[in-house]
């Protein structure tokens, strides 16, 4: 691939931001509940570990609603990767999540990547279906996420999906799959 900067966008939760550990450290540290990260092999996570869904909801409420206000990092090589695409893209850096609201997100971003921050324009779709419309509607041609039900869907509709690998989507498939976010800088046209 040899993807100009201002045509990929990039989810949020598993791609720019390594929520699911911060998932297994919140139900170790408050509920005393070990979770194998590896373990997490579906997406909707109720599936295959064991954990009250009550416990579950108010830790994903938790990271949904506070995630500056939590060790919540950013994936390996974000930084980097993001500071690179804006000293050379004269569009904003597209990021689209499924998460209900955006102001949450922003703030991590102001907290974990400050100098990105004002370069990011953040799409809340509350549904993963609905973030179709808003690559569309920004002539998005690669999106980068980590749920293959998502990239299935974009990529029956034109937009080529690109799987960041996590240990819930490695069932095969045949897209475009970057491991961390150095395989990610090599797709880009610097």
């Amino acid at each position: 691939m040899n993807i100009a900067p201002h045509e990929i966008a990039f989810d949020f939760d598993g791609v720019v931001a390594d929520t699911f550990k911060a998932f297994v450290a919140i139900a170790k540290k408050d509920y005393d509940i070990d979770i194998k990260y590896e373990a997490i092999t579906n997406y909707e996570i109720l599936k295959v570990i064991n954990i009250n869904r009550e416990i579950s909801d108010k830790i994903i409420e938790t990271i949904t609603l506070y995630p500056h206000e939590l060790d919540l990092q950013p994936n390996k090589g974000v930084s980097d990767v993001l500071s690179r695409m804006t000293s050379i893209n004269h569009s904003p850096i597209l990021v689209v999540t499924a998460r209900p609201l955006h102001e949450p997100v922003a703030l991590w971003f102001e907290k974990h990547l400050p100098d990105i921050a004002p370069h990011v324009v953040i799409k809340a779709t509350s549904e993963n279906t609905k973030k179709l419309g808003v690559l569309k509607e920004h002539d998005i041609k690669y999106f980068v996420d980590d749920r293959l039900d998502t990239c299935e869907m974009l990529g029956n509709e034109g937009i080529t999906p690109i799987v960041y690998e996590q240990p819930w989507n490695r069932q095969p498939h045949n897209f475009q799959i970057v491991r961390d976010w150095e395989d990610i800088s090599k797709l880009i046209r610097w």
